[in-house]
């Protein structure tokens, strides 16, 4: 017999084995396999490079104006809120904001907000200077508080640019902060003038 013939029934015979178990197995064919489902985006999957936050800092005596972007998560829900924007996927948020400077110095500008600012069990983790970003001088609020039964972490980073305070806020469960922390790291690379 021809080695030709006798391959192709051999594949042949194996396709009708599949095809036959798949609809002589008694199950009825939609129970066999359930559709893929659709996942949420998580922190660490999603693409950076091309959702910012921007805002705008006008001509002014020394510069030519520009706007500050920062990297934001592409796929996540986005509300906004006059100058606050906030992205949240799950129990993941991040919070971009612009408030007018009342304080030149971020550090003491936190340091204040830290004194009147109280949650729910409440636990200050640390304020400290944060090197700079975007060539402004910031600082770092990290904190943890009661929500819901559970406990969250908190860290914001406030910088002071000209005539505003911008502040980024990354909230999280805490058990799964640091594993998603790659969120605020992501949104300090802005861009500010060159």
């Amino acid at each position: 017999m021809n080695r030709k013939l006798v391959g192709s029934a051999v594949v042949g015979a194996a396709a009708l084995v599949i095809v036959v178990a798949q609809f002589a197995g008694g199950e009825d064919a939609s129970k066999a396999a359930p559709p893929p489902t659709a996942t949420m985006p998580t922190a660490t999957t999603l693409p950076y490079q091309q959702s910012f936050e921007v805002y705008r800092f006008p001509h002014a005596e020394g510069d030519e104006g520009w706007p500050m972007q920062i990297p934001v998560p592409t796929g996540w829900t986005e509300t906004h809120d006059e100058n606050r924007a906030t992205y949240r996927s799950g129990e993941f948020v991040l919070e971009t904001d612009r408030a007018p400077l009342g304080q030149r110095d971020p550090m003491l500008a936190l340091a204040s907000a830290e004194q009147t600012t109280r949650r729910p069990g409440y636990r200050l983790h640390a304020v400290t200077t944060h090197p700079p970003v975007g060539g402004y001088p910031a600082a770092k609020w990290e904190y943890s508080y009661q929500r819901d039964g559970s406990t969250r972490q908190v860290r914001e980073v406030w910088i002071a640019v000209r005539d505003a305070m911008i502040t980024i806020r990354y909230d999280a469960p805490e058990s799964q902060f640091t594993e998603h922390v790659k969120v605020i790291d992501d949104a300090l690379r802005i861009s500010g003038p060159r």
